[in-house]
């Protein structure tokens, strides 16, 4: 009879031990989509929904400083800090919590940048970063990023950050993916131009929009637009010299946006074409398939997105891609809407791509 208590008490330490456990193994998975925008004296940073978390950790490091300090804690997946220096830099990092019996903490997302413009609504730079967040975890959909009216933006088009739903859609496809089946499936992912307005929106709004308002437009019409709002010049494809970093290509079935260029005459680009949104590359000036801009094109996938080139390997595009798009390109400087403090505009594909990828 003596030994039974003595067995009970260590049953008991064993479960405690075993609950101990599982609650040291308990992880919370890191916010993913992380993306930051200076958008005049404001900073806007979104991110990607963690599953089981009960809010989030925000923290910043401004040009000059040391280290991170926390700027806010909140359960939403975006926040907007206000009155910040114009012409400045800010680092940002997210991580999940969930609070049960003791504060659980999971990893950092990943680091991002911004520049709130001096002069300016944004920058250049900015506008890239953007385009490339969805990179990879995005599908092609006929019609998305449209309202269902198909007259202008829907939900998504006016979307402050990622739609979680997209990297969902997107990993659940196989190489034989087929955008076919999947027209308008809202919410989904994006076609060129719902890619290109929705980058476009995130560099200018720091909310969600209204169903029908912000950029999305058919891609005949989008370089004339831009140029006529303002934002810059046009140029018709009879009439294109060379092509910079920020420049919006359009054509009467497709839309996209360039990286920079290379110097053999080939371009790197960012657009939202069969099967999803990726970098792409096209031939150099004399029409040869193996450019420069393919090779870096090819690079940058499969180093940065592996997933997606496995399955998706194919980062060429055609002539067509160098002579039957129209051009818009960005006015920057003083009372532009978008700066370019970083120079890109000056720049080659592979220095932009070194700075918006390999520098972080």
């Amino acid at each position: 009879m003596k030994k039974y208590p003595v067995i009970i008490i260590f049953l008991i330490t064993m479960l405690l031990v075993c609950g101990e456990t599982v609650m040291a193994k308990e992880r919370l998975g890191k916010p993913l989509g992380v993306l930051a925008n200076g958008v005049e004296d404001q900073v806007v940073i979104s991110w990607e929904p963690v599953k089981k978390a009960d809010g989030y950790e925000v923290f910043e490091k401004a040009e000059g400083e040391k280290a991170f300090s926390k700027v806010k804690v909140t359960k939403k997946r975006k926040i907007v800090l206000k009155k910040k220096a114009r012409g400045r830099r800010y680092q940002y990092k997210v991580r999940a919590y969930r609070t049960k019996k003791k504060v659980i903490y999971g990893k950092f997302g990943k680091k991002v940048e911004t520049m709130t413009a001096k002069d300016s609504t944004s920058t250049i730079k900015n506008f890239l970063t953007t385009a490339i967040t969805p990179v990879g975890s995005t599908m092609y959909i006929w019609g998305g990023g449209w309202n269902k009216e198909d007259t202008g933006a829907g939900k998504d088009g006016v979307l402050i950050g990622l739609n979680p739903n997209w990297r969902n859609f997107c990993g659940k496809q196989k190489a034989s993916y087929n955008y076919r089946r999947n027209r308008y499936q809202f919410g989904a992912g994006l076609d060129c131009s719902g890619f290109v307005g929705w980058s476009i929106y995130n560099i200018m709004k720091t909310k969600n929009g209204k169903l029908g308002h912000g950029y999305v437009m058919k891609a005949s019409k989008m370089a004339s637009s831009f140029a006529k709002y303002g934002w810059g010049t046009y140029k018709s494809a009879a009439g294109i010299k060379d092509f910079k970093a920020g420049d919006v290509m359009s054509s009467s079935t497709h839309v996209y946006i360039v990286v920079g260029s290379c110097q053999d005459g080939s371009v790197v680009l960012v657009h939202s074409s069969p099967a999803g949104v990726r970098l792409s590359g096209t031939p150099n000036r004399q029409g040869k398939a193996g450019s420069e801009a393919v090779r870096l094109a090819k690079a940058y996938m499969k180093k940065y997105y592996p997933s997606w080139y496995r399955r998706y390997p194919s980062c060429g595009r055609g002539m067509s891609y160098l002579t039957d798009y129209a051009q818009f390109r960005w006015t920057t400087g003083k009372g532009s809407v978008l700066d370019d403090p970083d120079l890109y505009q000056n720049k080659t594909a592979k220095e932009i791509l070194q700075d918006l990828y390999d520098k972080k």
